[in-house]
């Protein structure tokens, strides 16, 4: 198997904070956003705009509360459906501006969406829960909703090594039982450059993992297709003690056009059941393009910058 390298230096990356890794971005690449959910809660931060923030708050929740009360009156007669709506104002439990929403969500269950208006930025915690068959929304605050903002801070003096990083607030101490966190960067293409996308998954599983099949295992696959399979790369390469599968490999179609050839590179890391300290992890990185040595250089700066903030705190109190 081949195991192919580049002799130039990778490149410098910044890296974003995100859950309990640093997703390391490569210069040239811009980060796109992350998806933070913890315990059946997704979790977003907004920042505040120049003006008048009452009317930005309004802006955020007042769009999701007249579609929710638009499907309300559409369904309230309909007594096998679950559904319902209501509006709280829940600022006496946040000690900030607070609005919950409850309303219908998908397969008959509710969503509790609390939306805070922070110094710094709007905090929603949007949270899946399932009602009896028929019955009307209660409104009630979620004491999982509560719990979490308890161990939420937005402090950024002193950070602890073992934080859960929710973007531009963290939690600490929080008992979850599943995690999952994505995150993304893209450089879009020009005249000269090739588009290229990156991508981060880490979330919890709950039965014991498999070992990640090599990409060669399909080669007859992508050969019945008419297109042509060449591995770059395929080894084990570990993460914090964990086993994962490397790969990069080209993919080309026999009828050539233009970017045809696909660059991936993915990095499959094996997660430990019910464990959200040790998830299951996958990077990607797609990338249209004839010179994959340049993709190479991209993505060993990934591979070489990836870690954990616990790994990260510790390097620097180690100084290294």
């Amino acid at each position: 198997m081949q195991h192919t390298t580049t002799s130039q230096p990778p490149l410098p990356v910044t890296l974003y904070p995100v859950g309990r890794f640093l997703f390391p971005v490569p210069q040239g690449l811009e980060f796109q956003g992350r998806i933070i959910n913890i315990n059946d809660m997704s979790i977003e931060e907004t920042d505040w705009n120049s003006g008048d923030r009452a009317k930005q708050f309004r802006a955020l929740w007042e769009p999701v509360r007249d579609e929710a009360r638009k499907h309300y009156d559409v369904y309230k007669n309909t007594p096998v459906v679950r559904g319902g709506f209501v509006q709280e104002d829940v600022s006496e439990h946040f000690g900030h501006p607070a609005v919950l929403l409850c309303y219908s969500a998908q397969n008959g269950a509710h969503w509790i969406d609390t939306f805070v208006a922070l110094p710094d930025w709007i905090l929603r915690i949007k949270e899946e829960t399932a009602y009896e068959i028929g019955k009307e929304c209660l409104g009630d605050l979620k004491g999982t909703t509560l719990d979490f903002y308890r161990h939420y801070h937005t402090d950024r003096s002193a950070l602890p090594a073992d934080l859960f990083w929710t973007g531009r607030g963290w939690v600490q101490g929080l008992k979850t039982r599943d995690e999952s966190v994505d995150a993304f960067a893209l450089r879009t293409k020009t005249e000269t450059t090739p588009e290229i996308s990156l991508s981060l998954m880490a979330f919890t599983i709950f039965r014991p993992d498999e070992p990640t099949k090599s990409i060669a295992a399909i080669r007859k696959i992508f050969k019945a297709h008419g297109a042509e399979l060449k591995i770059l790369r395929s080894r084990q390469l570990f993460f914090a003690g964990r086993p994962g599968l490397e790969e990069a490999f080209v993919l080309s179609p026999k009828e050539s056009g233009e970017h045809a050839t696909e660059f991936s590179g993915k990095w499959t890391i094996e997660g430990e059941p019910r464990n959200p300290e040790r998830p299951r992890i996958v990077i990607r990185m797609e990338c249209k393009t004839d010179d994959h040595r340049e993709a190479l250089r991209i993505w060993d700066a990934v591979l070489e910058n990836f870690t954990s903030i616990q790994e990260w705190h510790a390097k620097m109190r180690g100084g290294r």
